[in-house]
């Protein structure tokens, strides 16, 4: 959600269009307070570790309970020790900040602030020894969390949390504004590419004469009215070699019936003439 900033211009934008001078005012006036920093993860971190470097209890339970109230609340209920225990964590960075700089009044205050809340939990059960203790960053209950990698873990988790709930989280359509833009964008830029390749091949065949071949059908491939069209040729055939045997009977032609007879046929002698 990081273009939530350009959206925000383009309904100061509308409004102001609009005439709308009234809601204009009241949206930058709500825009001023926006605890949620426009959906911008590094933003909400930033102000939460402001308030805890500030020592601002106040600020810090306000913020986190914001974001639980307008996000944290909507999440599946497995999620929720999850949420619980960055919460925990955020709150045991703001006391060890107060020790590290002997705020030893904050410490103090905050727990009398927080006890209702925490002390059913068992996970603070410990810790309200805690403004009792010397040197807690020896204690082996508490030494963990005021070691730097400890509180660079938790700032990155809170990151990455945070993250995923603004990426997976339904959005209003208009938010959807300018992603909708690109893929409508990326969509016609596809189809002037595909215009163009299929102008080009138009181009290549008009100039290219293709010569039709005459390619007879495989065996495998014949069919009935191809079978019958071959007998029907192979009828014709004999039919015509009938007929011209027929027509050369009774000629000279004729291999049998057109040759003489001349072993029954005898000779008359010269002189000889028959009688009458």
């Amino acid at each position: 959600m990081a273009h939530a900033h350009f959206i925000d211009e383009m309904i100061k934008e509308y409004l102001l269009f609009r005439g709308f001078g009234q809601t204009l005012k009241a949206f930058d006036t709500e825009l001023k307070t926006d605890k949620e920093k426009s959906f911008r993860v590094d933003k909400i971190i930033e102000q939460l570790l402001l308030s805890v470097s500030n020592y601002d209890l106040s600020s810090l339970r306000e913020l986190w309970g914001h974001l639980e109230t307008h996000m944290f609340t909507k999440l599946e209920a497995q999620f929720m020790p999850g949420v619980k225990k960055l919460e925990n964590a955020v709150l045991k960075l703001y006391l060890v900040n107060c020790i590290s700089n002997n705020k030893t009044d904050k410490v103090t205050e905050f727990f009398m602030k927080m006890t209702p809340e925490l002390q059913n939990q068992s996970e603070w059960k410990d810790w309200f020894v805690l403004p009792y203790v010397k040197n807690p960053d020896e204690n082996p209950t508490f030494s963990l969390h005021f070691t730097k990698h400890w509180q660079d873990t938790l700032v990155l988790s809170l990151h990455n949390f945070l993250a995923s709930i603004f990426q997976y989280m339904p959005t209003p359509t208009i938010m959807n504004f300018e992603e909708d833009a690109q893929k409508l964008s990326r969509l016609e830029e596809r189809n002037e590419s595909l215009k163009n390749r299929l102008a080009l091949l138009l181009d290549k065949g008009s100039e290219t004469s293709v010569t039709p071949c005459q390619v007879e059908p495989p065996p495998h491939l014949l069919d009935d009215f191809y079978i019958i069209a071959q007998e029907n040729n192979l009828i014709d055939n004999q039919g015509k070699s009938l007929k011209n045997l027929i027509r050369n009977m009774g000629t000279g032609a004729s291999p049998i019936l057109g040759r003489k007879d001349n072993s029954t046929r005898k000779k008359i002698p010269r002189g000889f003439r028959p009688t009458e």
